[in-house]
């Protein structure tokens, strides 16, 4: 500790004597006596030495606090390495890929390259082996029911009925109109059947065409569903075949006659590629649902909701005020016929 020094003028020497402590006080409190000089300038005893400082010892059970100097200057302990096995994917080109499948296709086996080098045989477990492709494969699936839900909607179902109805009505009108004429003299027939006969298929007519454009928005987005589906079976089928590929590669690694993994993974190979098979068999087919919905479509939207209207407004027009000529009844009746073409049902 460093000397006090008092500057103000010293107590009476009464006072003073009253209020210092004696020596044993002072040393049993472990302070070191201080000595007024005359003049109020506090003095050294001469022999006195400055005290040591002071050390705590630690409590027993509690860790030394660091002091900021020391823990900033400390060096964090390296971290362990354990020694181990890296894994690693299977390693194979594409050439190698394809001199083992060349009649595969060359989507499928960049798909097959991938997959195996994302594939560690060691921990590829006997499940993991019966399950391969799975996901893929149920995928397909789903399309299909998807697909065969919308072929037999009832809006679709309903539609083909209501423009068969409409297209069986228009022929018999036709019929009527394109019959030979009874007197040789005339090439048309002079009674009034064929005009009646529309005037009475009226009330149906209209009714047809409002069912009809009432299904045309449901029509629609089925037609958009089917076409999403036919664009997603096109790269599932390339992933199902990248993935029986894998299969067979991984069983051709594999010990066959000790490793059950190998059987299981030949058993999936060949059920992708019969699933592939599948999806290649049936391209004409949802094409064919494809080319039929979108002609549905174009029948309503073209000739149910804008040809036939037209067409009816010409006859009303012409046969409103007089009887027609062989003329306009031979023209009438070739517009009705072209209605028909377009309405037929492939």
């Amino acid at each position: 500790m460093k000397p006090k020094v008092i500057t103000h003028t010293p107590a009476s020497p009464q006072a003073q004597a009253a209020a210092t402590p004696g020596p044993d006080a002072a040393v049993g409190a472990g302070l070191r006596a201080t000595v007024i000089a005359p003049g109020g300038v506090p003095a050294t005893v001469q022999g006195a030495s400055r005290p040591a400082p002071t050390t705590v010892a630690p409590q027993p059970g509690v860790a030394p606090i660091a002091s900021p100097s020391a823990s900033s200057g400390a060096q964090k302990a390296p971290p362990s390495v354990v020694p181990g096995t890296i894994r690693r994917g299977v390693e194979v080109s594409l050439p190698e890929l394809v001199q083992r499948f060349p009649a595969a296709m060359p989507e499928a086996l960049q798909q097959a390259q991938r997959l195996l080098q994302a594939t560690i045989v060691d921990t590829l477990s006997a499940t993991q082996a019966a399950r391969w492709g799975e996901e893929a494969q149920q995928r397909y699936g789903a399309l299909v029911d998807a697909s065969l839900q919308i072929t037999q909607a009832t809006t679709l179902q309903t539609s083909l009925r209501h423009v068969a109805r409409l297209h069986a009505l228009l022929q018999g009108i036709a019929d009527e109109w394109l019959a030979p004429a009874k007197s040789p003299l005339l090439f048309w027939k002079t009674s009034a059947g064929p005009a009646a006969l529309l005037q009475a298929s009226q009330g149906e007519l209209a009714q047809l065409r409002q069912h009809l454009a009432e299904a045309l928005p449901a029509l629609r987005s089925l037609q958009a569903e089917l076409q999403g589906i036919g664009s997603e079976l096109a790269p599932l089928a390339v992933r199902l075949e990248a993935q029986s590929l894998a299969a067979h590669y991984l069983a051709d690694l594999l010990d066959s006659g000790a490793d059950p993994r190998a059987h299981a993974l030949l058993q999936r190979a060949s059920a992708l590629a019969q699933t592939v098979l599948h999806i290649h068999g049936g391209l004409q087919l949802r094409q064919g649902s494809q080319h039929s919905l979108d002609g549905l479509v174009h029948r309503i939207q073209d000739t149910v909701l804008m040809a036939l209207p037209a067409w009816t407004e010409k006859v009303a027009l012409a046969t409103q005020a007089r009887q027609l000529n062989d003329t306009e009844r031979y023209a009438l009746a070739q517009q009705l016929q072209g209605l028909l073409g377009l309405l037929h049902l492939s």
